[in-house]
């Protein structure tokens, strides 16, 4: 069936998701999915590495932006309904101790808007698609430059055990599905 105007009863998410330790480790193992895969794009395209066809070359645009539009979320914003966000994981004193407790560079309400455009314009069929000029892939790279500072310091923040389960499947990520 592809339409119904039946409604369906959904359970109600909590308004503020909060993982247990468990939880976020399970967490980790999704994030690094998206760690390789922002690497992966962003080492192609600031390499000038993407010479293949144009709708390949847009593809992997497309996924860059999607992933840094995530990770922008992950550092940046307040977490709603089941949304994981950095803040969670300071249930981990270690890493409480050594992550900083507020990112100002660069600005996060620039971050956001980012975030913001970002999503109507990859996640959405909006008309912000054609009533605003996109950026270029050159505008971003404060963003790029960030996140990769960001990726280095939470990695060193996290306890030993699930900073582990965090670089055991990126590894294993880039050695399934290596870099062209």
């Amino acid at each position: 069936m592809i339409a119904s105007n039946e409604t369906q009863e959904r359970e109600p998410v909590a308004q503020t998701f909060n993982p247990d330790e468990a939880q976020l480790k399970e967490a980790l193992k999704h994030l690094a999915f998206d760690v390789y895969h922002y690497h992966c794009y962003s080492k192609l395209h600031h390499e000038g590495r993407l010479t293949c066809p144009p709708v390949l070359s847009q593809a992997v645009i497309y996924a860059l932006l999607l992933h840094l539009r995530l990770l922008l979320d992950f550092f940046y914003k307040t977490p709603k309904r089941d949304d994981i966000g950095v803040d969670h994981f300071r249930v981990f004193p270690e890493f409480d101790a050594a992550f900083p407790s507020r990112i100002l560079d660069p600005d996060p309400n620039d971050v956001r808007q980012v975030s913001f455009s970002l999503n109507k314009r990859l996640a959405h069929f909006t008309a912000t698609r054609w009533t605003e000029t996109q950026k270029p892939m050159q505008f971003y790279d404060k963003y790029f430059t960030s996140i990769d500072k960001l990726l280095v310091m939470f990695e060193a923040a996290l306890p030993d055990g699930p900073r582990q389960i965090f670089v055991n499947t990126v590894r294993d990520w880039e050695r399934k599905h290596p870099a062209i």
